[in-house]
């Protein structure tokens, strides 16, 4: 058998065992021994033979006897843990994964390890459900109105039609909604920072978004308070590395789960563990990381995170004036301002200080533990004993995650959760920390010991993450909501992301510190939907507006890998290439290479290493490079592709790895990592200039990585706030202070536990009739745990949504990204995680169909019951396909998606938040037909295109 079997059915690999044999029968297995007889003899099932023969598989005498060669595999999806994969490839397709090997692991040398998303991606690459052909929907027409069939989209079945006929299609109908309409009908409904959006510009224009995504609150503001933001990535980059984590006492996970969302951080945290580090988890549920750390759980209500920290705060405060040593007063006096009257910052427009808010001097509140345990339900004694624990004379790291910010009203939480990391005094000192834990910079965080030179070496698309253009950006949660109402409210010129730096200081509020405006109604006409390196329709809240807006528009076109939800409402569908696919040869067909920057990830990395990766295959069926389609829609449409991509992705992917420097053993300077020769110039087609590096380009590509060896006592070991970030120099190759330790960004150039900047900044917009204070105040989020009551009030009667729902990365995906493999799908279903006690009062037990409700839509899963959660939560792993049920009078996803239970409502204060896990919902039982297992309903294929079949994987006629 070869990797794909062609007559294996779905159903047929269900029968298999979940182990070997199903691994066996599609050639994924880990190698084994081989055996005399041929791999295709049916094999024997009695227990004597499964107990004596080893099974025998195609692609381990393939790779034994070395048909092909290893590749290394490009992990492209959006995890951003950016691990190695290798691939190995024998006429043409990918019979084997495996991870680095290359080199023995070690901790000072580590090998830069698959998870099981990435090594099983090969059931992505050829699932049954990718796009082979152009197709259009049967029932669409160009012209807008009646034409579209709107009301079909979702339902309709499509005709495969030539490249040719697709971009005639999609750019009459551009060239048509421009001429009608104008740029403002024009919907970008992917990322800005996507390689289709550079071309809009020149096309006529367009509507982007802008969000904070994964970030949440965290990134309102940021360097405005004093913490450092890497682009819109904030609080990174700042928290002790590997190195130092077993030098605390204590290291805090605040609404942290690595062991699902950021495994590679696992083996740092466990490495302190075993160091005698002590942990505490902090959030609604007792999870797979906490379990595996043996963490103290504190718990608190989900979006009542404020709450719990400013009673924490009061603790410290009072345990302080009882017995001493729990503030560092002495880092509080240096290095903050507006704890106290004598720490006031010069730009106060108002004499309350943070110290005096806690005591409840304004507002005769004080924010006691038997205040904040109403709302945020943590025991009393857990409050103190966290600002105990807190306390200056304890060394402790608090990472945080972003989760517990993606809630509507988080705004306050990061500076609430800096103040209480201020106050002990740990930051800048080895054993202390406060910051993010986040994808390729969780456990060993820091500045980047091999950065890009940039130069002619440099991606130089024209991006539209900054659009040039004033408030053409639809803000956060509103996005579906805005699109239906024809307006949008727009509080700033630019992105969230924007910086507001003063022009006599370009070291101040550098990025996530827009200048907000007083609010302005937009107008926005969605007749042309535009979808790019996004499953935008899934991901978004709002999923039933979402619908209605995409069923109402003129035409939707999707660039597409996979039959994605948003796919499934385009009317056109042009199929684009993996990162597995490329071509380099003009006699084979057309030119196409990956770029560089793929999905926005492709240029993250882990601080110490360098992953290599190239096309493993050619183009399969159909499918082109995204860029080669808009260069060719741009032509079309009379406009100039250079403009938008003036240098090609070949040339881009080499410049990539040879700009790359690493920083020598002693700090002082950045070296090539690759060596290139004249003999490479020669074989690879190009004129980057010749270099001496660390290791030659061929030998990089097939060991698939080059790893920064590190020690002990390293000068360019890295602990937050104490040493400074060093980037590369003018000249090339001199490390320079790139960021310093002190001062911040903040224009005090300390941590603003009192933020004016903040506070005027926002308040400047006017939605909110109570404005925002400087510091931390206490309000009530939307959509938070107040209204699971009735009139708000905690502790009356419940209101019909009782269950807070929040929505967990899952450890089978990455946002929607992986979850078309059976493997995983079988490793991991797809349940709905609720207390044990609240599954009882409902009659619900583990593997229960129930539907979970509230008055934006109804979706089902199965239940699975946890003593580990807290009474009143609900947890949703994000991320699934939605599958329509639409026989009755409303919609029913049976693919369970949460996208489903929530609204357009924006945030408190800062409108680009997405308030993914503001969800109030109700449980019950469900009383119609049960859920069949994700793995057993099929691909999901193009009706009227794909053949109807169960087959899994394909590999029959890709190049065709």
């Amino acid at each position: 058998m070869s990797l794909i079997d062609k007559s294996l059915k779905r159903r047929d690999f269900l029968t298999l065992s979940a182990g070997a044999a199903a691994a066996t029968a599609l050639g994924l297995s880990a190698c084994s021994p081989s055996t005399s007889g041929s791999a295709d003899t049916a094999p024997d099932t009695s227990e004597t033979a499964s107990e004596l023969t080893p099974h025998v598989v195609a692609s381990d005498t393939d790779i034994i006897d070395g048909k092909g060669e290893w590749m290394p595999i490009h992990c492209h999806q959006n995890c951003n843990q950016m691990c190695l994969n290798m691939g190995y490839v024998v006429d043409g397709v990918v019979v084997r994964q495996k991870t680095d090997d290359w080199h023995e692991d070690s901790f000072d040398m580590p090998q830069q390890r698959g998870c099981l998303r990435g090594r099983s991606l090969r059931q992505q690459v050829y699932n049954a459900d990718r796009i082979k052909y152009p197709m259009k929907r049967k029932n669409w027409q160009p012209g807008g109105g009646e034409n579209a069939h709107g009301e079909l989209r979702g339902k309709d079945e499509w005709e495969r039609i030539t490249w040719d006929e697709a971009l005639t299609y999609v750019t009459d109908e551009l060239k048509r909604v421009y001429d009608e309409y104008g740029e403002t009908a024009v919907v970008i409904n992917g990322w800005r920072w996507a390689p289709a959006t550079a071309m809009f510009p020149h096309l006529g224009g367009g509507i982007y978004n802008t969000e904070t995504e994964s970030f949440g609150c965290w990134a309102f503001q940021t360097e405005a308070l004093g913490m450092y933001s890497w682009g819109d990535h904030p609080d990174i980059m700042m928290a002790p590395d590997k190195y130092d984590l077993p030098n605390a006492d204590t290291i805090v996970l605040y609404g942290c789960n690595p062991a699902w969302a950021t495994h590679s951080s696992m083996y740092w945290l466990k490495n302190a563990k075993d160091a005698g580090v002590e942990f505490v988890q902090v959030g609604p549920d007792y999870n797979q990381t906490a379990a595996t750390l043996g963490s103290k759980w504190i718990r608190v209500r989900p979006g009542t995170d404020t709450a719990f920290l400013l009673a924490v705060i009061y603790e410290m405060i009072r345990l302080d004036e009882e017995q001493g040593n729990i503030i560092d007063w002495d880092f509080i006096n240096e290095k903050t301002v507006g704890f106290t009257p004598e720490t006031m910052p010069e730009d106060a427009t108002t004499e309350e200080n943070f110290r005096d808010y806690i005591l409840g001097k304004y507002d005769d509140t004080p924010k006691t533990p038997e205040w904040a345990t109403e709302i945020c339900g943590t025991p009393v004694e857990d409050i103190t004993w966290y600002a105990q624990m807190a306390a200056k004379d304890n060394n402790v790291i608090f990472l945080h995650s972003y989760a517990a910010s993606r809630y509507l009203g988080a705004e306050n939480l990061p500076q609430a959760f800096m103040t209480v990391g201020a106050l002990g005094g740990h930051y800048g000192k080895s054993g202390n920390g406060c910051a993010a834990i986040y994808t390729w910079d969780a456990g060993d965080s820091g500045y980047r010991l091999i950065q890009h030179a940039g130069g002619d070496y440099g991606y130089v698309d024209a991006l539209a993450a900054a659009p040039a253009k004033p408030n053409i950006l639809i803000e956060g949660n509103s996005w579906w909501s805005s699109l239906a109402e024809g307006k949008y409210i727009s509080t700033s010129a630019g992105p969230y992301d924007a910086g507001s730096s003063p022009e006599d200081d370009p070291t101040k509020l550098r990025a996530n510190t827009p200048t907000y405006h007083e609010a302005k109604e937009m107008p926005v006409n969605p007749r042309i939907l535009f979808q790019t390196c996004s499953n935008f329709l899934q991901t978004r809240g709002n999923l039933s507006t979402g619908i209605q807006v995409m069923r109402q528009a003129d035409a939707c076109f999707s660039f597409e890998i996979k039959m994605s939800l948003t796919a499934q409402f385009a009317d056109i569908i042009m199929p684009v290439t993996t990162h597995w696919e490329g071509n380099d040869d003009e006699t084979w067909g057309e030119l196409c290479w990956p770029s560089a920057f793929g999905d926005g990830n492709g240029q993250k990395q882990r601080k110490d290493a360098l992953l290599a990766w190239k096309p493993l295959v050619k183009p399969m069926w159909e499918a082109r490079e995204e860029k080669a389609v808009c260069r060719e829609i741009m032509e079309r449409m009379g406009a100039d592709p250079d403009a938008a991509y003036p240098k090609s992705n070949y040339d881009q992917w080499l410049g990539y790895f040879l700009g790359m420097r690493v920083l020598n053993e002693d700090a002082t300077k950045f070296e090539p990592v690759i060596t290139w020769t004249e003999a490479d110039q020669e074989k690879y087609h190009s004129t980057y200039p010749v270099q001496e590096g660390k290791v030659g380009f061929d030998e990089f590509m097939a060991n698939g990585s080059y790893v920064v060896e590190r020690k002990e006592g390293d000068a360019r070991n890295y602990v937050g706030y104490l040493n400074d970030k060093l980037g590369i120099g003018e000249d090339g190759e001199t490390a320079v202070v790139a960021d310093t330790a002190w001062p911040r960004p903040s224009l005090s150039g300390k941590l603003e536990i009192y933020c004016q900047f903040k506070a005027d900044n926002v308040n400047r917009i006017g939605l909110n009739p109570e404005p925002i204070k400087p510091y931390a105040n206490y309000f009530v989020p939307r959509r938070g745990y107040q209204e699971t009551f009735v009139d708000g009030k905690i502790g009356g009667e419940k209101a019909a949504y009782p269950l807070q729902a929040y929505t967990p990365h899952y450890m089978r995906r990455a946002h929607t990204c992986y979850d078309n493999m059976v493997w995983t799908q079988e490793a991991f279903h797809n349940p709905v995680f609720m207390n044990a006690q609240d599954a009882a009062d409902r009659g619900i037990k583990a593997g229960d169909t129930v539907v979970c409700f509230n008055d934006f839509g109804k979706m089902l899963r199965k239940a699975q019951p946890m003593q580990g959660m807290m009474p009143g939560t609900v947890g949703i792993p994000h991320g699934v396909h939605s599958v329509f049920d639409e026989s009755g009078d409303e919609i029913i996803d049976r693919g369970g998606s949460e996208q489903l239970l929530s609204d357009g409502t924006q945030s408190n204060y800062f409108p680009q938040v997405d308030g993914y896990n503001s969800l109030l919902i109700e449980i019950a039982k469900y009383d119609g037909p049960e859920l069949e297992e994700d793995y057993e309903r099929g691909p999901f294929l193009a009706a009227g295109v794909d053949a109807d079949s169960d087959e899994t994987y394909v590999t029959d006629g890709i190049y065709a």
